[in-house]
């Protein structure tokens, strides 16, 4: 019966000092309470930006790491200094936040639910990772934190957001146009692809393509191999001589970076395959060349070129910082550039309003005569010892 009695008091002890911790919070963080969300959030964002003597932006990402990442955080916090020097916006400064969450997905969460917490932030920029934006896009939209991805590409497979407060500046629909018409330009209908089986780039974009080239009766066969990163050897050699043997291809498109493809290069010397490869802008780097080396294959990629600012905002620029931005600052210096552009449409600020505008701006960016792109396809020929050419 003693036993018993204790048993009883110990578990009445526990739930006392349960409950106590959970008044004081303890048990709160990281967690979304039911009883809150936008509107609650949007209130307390709206009121603590508007008393606010600054506009705080946060980025994810840092001016310090060496991927080009550091080059669009600079262009956003040059164009910050550059904004300030003429009054800010509707007269009040622009202060810039860095902060870059680790790669492990649930670190990521926390880090971004922390910043996204902080009702100061009129705004955030970012994540640059497609397969991070799932759950940027989710926690911006709870607290209410207008934002706008530069890089990253929303897949239209994520779920619907009431209010949708997220925008994407990244034209990547655009990328599609100069693949398609060079697949035809050189006849190739019948086609593989590879790419990374995750929420990525890689994968996202591939789903768009193939999507395309499935209502042009043109291409016939469309064929995948996906892998999930870092790729070896093993991910390619099996499928791609099963494929190759038993299927029509005209090409392949490898719909990754530079230190995969090198593998499947690898594979495709192995196998004794010359088809024509087609890469996305993720071939776009000043390294390719390192990794190419010893590809036999004639190499396709699509990239964008030249200035796709107003021509004011470019001028201004090299003027201040004595050359002009590369095409990784110009998207930086454009994120900053829309969120003014809002605010100083709105007067005021309403984190649903900002993020509407913000999100149609973005979309219709490129369809502006004063902000076109240049895209181009640019020709990697092999040499004779397997090494690169010339690239056109």
């Amino acid at each position: 019966m003693k036993k018993i009695t204790w048993t009883v008091f110990l578990l009445l002890g526990i739930l006392c000092v349960f409950l106590i911790l959970n008044s004081l919070g303890i048990f709160d963080y990281g967690k979304i309470s039911p009883d809150e969300g936008f509107p609650v959030h949007a209130e307390q964002r709206a009121a603590a930006v508007n008393r606010n003597a600054v506009w705080r932006i946060a980025v994810l990402g840092t001016c310090t790491d060496q991927s080009y990442l550091s080059e669009v955080a600079q262009g956003i916090g040059r164009t910050a200094l550059l904004l300030n020097m003429e009054g800010g916006i509707l007269g009040k400064p622009l202060e810039i936040t860095y902060a870059e969450p680790p790669d492990d997905s649930y670190a990521t969460r926390l880090a971004v639910q922390k910043l996204c917490a902080r009702p100061e932030f009129a705004g955030l920029i970012g994540p640059v990772s497609t397969s991070r934006l799932r759950e940027v896009r989710a926690l911006s939209q709870y607290y209410a934190l207008p934002a706008l991805a530069l890089f990253s590409l929303l897949s239209p497979e994520l779920p619907v957001l009431k209010p949708d407060i997220f925008g994407t500046l990244y034209p990547t629909r655009l990328l599609l146009d100069p693949l398609v018409r060079k697949l035809r330009e050189m006849k190739c209908c019948n086609l593989l692809f590879i790419s990374a089986g995750t929420e990525s780039y890689s994968s996202v974009f591939t789903n768009m393509l193939t999507e395309t080239l499935r209502q042009d009766p043109f291409f016939r066969e469309i064929h995948r191999i996906d892998f999930i990163p870092p790729a070896n050897d093993s991910h390619f050699l099996q499928p791609l001589k099963r494929l190759y043997e038993n299927t029509d291809i005209d090409a392949i498109l490898f719909m990754d970076t530079p230190e995969n493809l090198q593998v499947f290069g690898r594979v495709m010397r192995e196998l004794g395959i010359t088809l024509p490869v087609f890469g996305n802008d993720l071939l776009a780097v000043s390294t390719l060349p390192h990794y190419i080396r010893e590809c036999e294959f004639p190499l396709y990629y699509v990239t964008f070129q030249g200035n796709i600012l107003p021509e004011e905002i470019a001028g201004r620029y090299a003027a201040l910082f004595r050359r002009s931005p590369g095409i990784k600052e110009q998207f930086g210096i454009m994120g900053c550039l829309l969120f003014r552009d809002v605010l100083e449409e709105l007067k005021r600020y309403e984190p649903e309003l900002v993020g509407k505008k913000l999100k149609e701006r973005s979309a219709n960016y490129f369809s502006d005569r004063r902000h076109r792109i240049e895209l181009v396809i640019r020709e990697v020929k092999p040499s004779g010892k397997g090494a690169t050419g010339n690239e056109k």
